[in-house]
Order: structure tokens, then sequence, then C-alpha cells
């Protein structure tokens, strides 16, 4: 059976705990792109195994190093693509079979609704996926056609720039996101917010202003969704995690009114 002709691309790093099922989940796909950043563990092994084209995060660079941006990593990849239509995915993130079928079906039609599609996630536990959380709906534009887009922007939590006019759709069917545990969480989660303090820098206070009241929005958001889970059909996010996941906009969003206060 022939692949289905879609680059899918991952960021690597000393995955090889999680990198297997994920390269399991996009196998059908022809191209699978990783840029590495270095691994020493058996990461670039079993990229290989899957046949997967390997390219440094730094081209140049003496060892390892960080992601400070993470778009200008994704945009290297972006670039040198052997597809038009592009997936980026997480080094521990899978796709189901219903979401890869799915993806199949758009790139073969020669009349697709959209050419920016946003990707629902679910996250998983030990194996086992939540079907409520207070951060749902979570959907992400990761699935694209490239001549539709300026490229990726944001050095951290990166996203995708449509091009002028470009509309999305949101497909049908979910990719799965497993979470670690909290405390490897919040020490993931607590870089971030050092990136992003760094990325800050001397901005006008005009800035933070507009930076504060987009900070608020995911905490007001959180806060009426929440109460939904009494009404779940299915397993519930811990609360452990729902509350970890307000800490961090909480953080963000008081270390940005310090910089107007």
């Amino acid at each position: 059976m022939s692949k289905i002709p879609i680059t899918v691309e991952v960021l690597t790093f000393n995955n090889q705990s999680t990198i297997a099922k994920t390269l399991e989940s996009v196998r059908d796909f022809d191209e699978i792109l990783a840029l590495d950043g270095g691994s020493a563990d058996g990461t670039i092994e079993i990229l290989r195994s899957y046949g997967a084209r390997i390219l440094p995060q730094f081209p140049g660079a003496l060892g390892p190093r960080p992601i400070s941006d993470f778009s200008a990593v994704r945009n290297r990849g972006l670039a040198v693509a052997r597809h038009a239509w592009f997936l980026f995915v997480d080094s521990d993130e899978m796709l189901t079979p219903e979401i890869v079928h799915e993806i199949g079906e758009i790139v073969v039609s020669p009349y697709p609704a959209f050419r920016i599609w946003n990707v629902p996630r679910k996250y998983m536990i030990a194996g086992e996926v939540m079907e409520c959380s207070a951060t749902y709906p979570n959907a992400q534009p990761r699935f694209f056609h490239r001549d539709y887009v300026e490229g990726f922007a944001k050095p951290i939590h990166e996203r995708i720039m449509p091009r002028p006019g470009v509309a999305s759709g949101t497909l049908k069917n979910f990719m799965l996101v497993p979470l670690a545990a909290p405390r490897e969480l919040w020490a993931k989660w607590r870089r971030y917010l050092e990136l992003e303090e760094k990325r800050w820098g001397e901005m006008s206070r005009a800035e933070a202003v507009r930076k504060v009241a987009h900070a608020a929005k995911p905490i007001i958001l959180y806060a009426l969704r929440l109460p939904k889970r009494l009404f779940c059909g299915g397993r519930a996010l811990p609360l452990s995690y729902e509350l970890l996941y307000q800490r961090y906009n909480f953080v963000l969003f008081f270390r940005l009114l310090r910089r107007i206060i």
C-alpha cells in the first residue's frame, strides 16, 4: 500500500522512551522529518528504524543546546519538507488510526474543504484517554498545506501564520497527548515561563497591557469550563492536572502584571 503523501515533522532530543509510539502512529505517512537536538540515547537508532529523515536542529552547533525559538526550528523543517501537506507532532504525541484515515482522505482530495486544519487533542494518562477536561475543546492548527501559510511564529508555543484570507477547519477525530507526572510537567512549563520572560525584554507599558489582557483570557475560559467536569460521561482529567494548568496561567498573568504596576 502506498504511503500518504505528507511530511510529518517531529523535534527530538533524548526521547527514546516515547518516540517509538509516536513514529508507529505516523508510519503510514510518506516522510517523517526529525529535527534532532543531539540525542545521546537510543533516539537516533529508533528514528532510523522507521526510515525517518534526520536533520540537526542547529546546523554547525557543537554539542546539544536547548531550543529558545521553537518556530525557527520548525521553519527549518518546513523549508525542506518533501511534501506540500505538512503535519507536526511532539515526540510523545500519537495519532489515532481514525485521524490518520481522515487526514489521508483530505490529502488526496482534489478539492479539500480547507488548507489549514485544527487537530483536536485529548490527554492520556497511563494509557487511558481523558474524555473530559476544562481545557477542552483543545484543538491546534497542526495540519496544513504549506502554500497557504507564512510559516511558524512565536518562539514558545509556536503557531503557524495563515496567509491573508485563508480559513481553517477542524478535524473530526483527535490525536493523543500523554501527560507526564505533575512534577515533571511543571518543570517543563516553568522553563517555558522563563523563556517567555526573556522574550519580553524591555516592552512598552502599552504592549504589557495587551499581553495581560491576552493572558487573562484562558483564566476566564477555564473558570467557565471547569463546572462541566460534573457532567463528564467518561474519565475526567484529574483535578491536580487541572489546577497545574491554571497555575501556569496565573503565574504568566501576574508576571506580566508586574510589568505594569
